[in-house]
């Protein structure tokens, strides 16, 4: 039995929890012996906030309080391993510290265990300043990718807005068990409350100043370059591809010298986004890995690892169906641009036009589509329907080819059988007015939703046809 901490030991605890730990206190949970309450002072003027007193009844074991993050910012992160083994929840959990030490250079003096009360643990980190939870989040996929796929239990994420953690040191309410911190080579049990007061928190610039992926400003341009560097298949081509490639380097694609592993999570994710296939992104990836100096990867690197890498990665981010920055990015529609949409043809090229125009908004200006994810994208499982929508768009003037049935060469080489890069387009839309009513929509909004949300009735029967307004546009 350990002793309970004497009054001034008490006040030094308290103190670093709030150091450590409290981002926010009017937002926290209590365990109770068969369930979570979370307490929320926005929803009811009765609750107290999380104080000091509070932290004592979780000391002496009575209730046990957890945390939720601030919303934007963590100043600490748990990875919560949680397995219904406890055997498995400590070999996952001594792989992952494994991980953080090796792969991620992480001081093992900055990784501090505790277990969870029942069988599994608690993996923190805390850093000297808060750091976005987008920064946070980005850090712990690549942590996770790089464990590998768990058998029988999850690593989580803790603590969100939504999602929170309990603290340490108190006692979970259903097992009775102390939630004590742990020798981090060993998870052998620190009964001691004092082990709090020795933890100093990491420089959070570990964490920032690695490469675990773009920031949303390097994303956005990684998006609007991708097409214009035609980074996808033709950044092998003979002639060009050191350059490319060095092209692509210099301007924040690849980022850095020994930055393979999260470059290759950040253009699975970009890839997914776009529609390809995981064997097509694979390709990719090592067609931009191939191209590069062999300065920029670390000694002993070597392509059957980052094949290897890379086949991993890419099915990690597909399974967790991981989207690179716009994808779900909410865009501005202009009435327009919605009536130039309804004039354009049948509903089938409405939808294709008004695809496009969204792609264009999220990706530049100039911008490519893959036939698979524009059938997606008009609800067809024709492959025809998607071709002669746009052909027709093109005969029409809405959308002109920046790229058509280029032949990728060395791909075609390779395989032993002819392979297309995929085509780039444009919009030719009339640019809009400063003073144009406008939306702004998300992927869940059709291009019925946006119209009748710019359009009154009158205005969307001028260039509809009757049949089609009545199956497709009546309310």
């Amino acid at each position: 039995m350990s002793k309970q901490p004497t009054e001034n030991s008490r006040k030094l605890i308290y103190a670093k929890i709030n150091e450590l730990y409290i981002q926010t206190r009017s937002k926290y949970l209590v365990q109770f012996p068969d369930s979570y309450v979370t307490f929320n002072k926005k929803h009811s003027a009765r609750v107290v906030v999380l104080n000091d007193s509070m932290l004592k009844t979780h000391i002496d074991g009575d209730l046990t309080y957890g945390i939720f993050n601030g919303g934007y910012f963590n100043k600490f992160i748990t990875f919560d391993v949680d397995f219904n083994d406890k055997g498995l929840a400590r070999w996952a959990t001594l792989k992952l510290i494994d991980v953080l030490v090796r792969e991620f250079n992480i001081k093992r003096q900055d990784i501090h265990v505790s277990v969870s009360g029942n069988k599994g643990y608690h993996v923190d980190m805390f850093f000297d300043k808060p750091i976005p939870v987008k920064e946070i989040r980005a850090f712990y996929d690549n942590v996770i990718a790089t464990v590998g796929k768990l058998q029988d239990g999850q690593i989580e994420f803790r603590p969100s807005w939504t999602q929170g953690v309990k603290l340490p040191l108190g006692v979970h309410q259903k097992t009775g068990n102390r939630c004590w911190f742990c020798d981090n080579e060993t998870l052998t049990p620190i009964k001691s409350f004092d082990y709090l007061l020795d933890v100093e928190p990491m420089d959070s610039t570990i964490i920032t100043e690695a490469d675990f992926g773009l920031t949303d400003k390097q994303a956005s341009e990684f998006e609007a370059v991708a097409a214009e560097t035609n980074i996808m298949a033709n950044v092998i081509d003979v002639s060009a591809a050191l350059q490319k490639a060095r092209r692509i380097l210099e301007s924040g694609r690849l980022t850095e010298s020994n930055s393979r592993h999260s470059t290759t999570l950040t253009l699975a994710c970009f890839y997914n986004s776009q529609g390809f296939e995981q064997e097509e992104a694979v390709e990719a990836i090592m067609d931009i890995l191939n191209a590069t100096p062999p300065q920029y990867f670390s000694k002993g690197s070597t392509p059957d690892h980052w094949l290897k890498e890379a086949k991993r990665l890419v099915a990690y981010a597909y399974e967790k169906d991981m989207k690179l920055g716009n994808a779900d990015k909410q865009v501005t529609i202009y009435k327009s641009e919605i009536l130039a949409v309804l004039q354009c043809g049948t509903f089938k090229q409405k939808q294709m036009l008004y695809a496009m125009l969204v792609t264009s908004k999220r990706y530049g200006p100039t911008f490519y589509l893959k036939t698979k994810t524009a059938m997606a994208m008009i609800g067809t499982t024709s492959r025809e329907t998607v071709q002669n929508a746009i052909k027709t768009l093109v005969q029409k003037g809405y959308v002109e080819y920046r790229r058509k049935g280029e032949v990728d060469i060395a791909k075609s080489l390779e395989l032993g059988q002819f392979r297309h890069k995929p085509n780039k387009y444009r919009l030719l839309l009339p640019e809009v007015a400063d003073d144009e009513p406008s939306v702004e929509v998300s992927n869940e909004q059709s291009v019925v939703d946006v119209a009748l949300k710019l359009c009154d009735v009158k205005e969307i029967k001028r260039y509809v046809k009757r049949r089609e307004y009545e199956n497709k546009w009546a309310l």
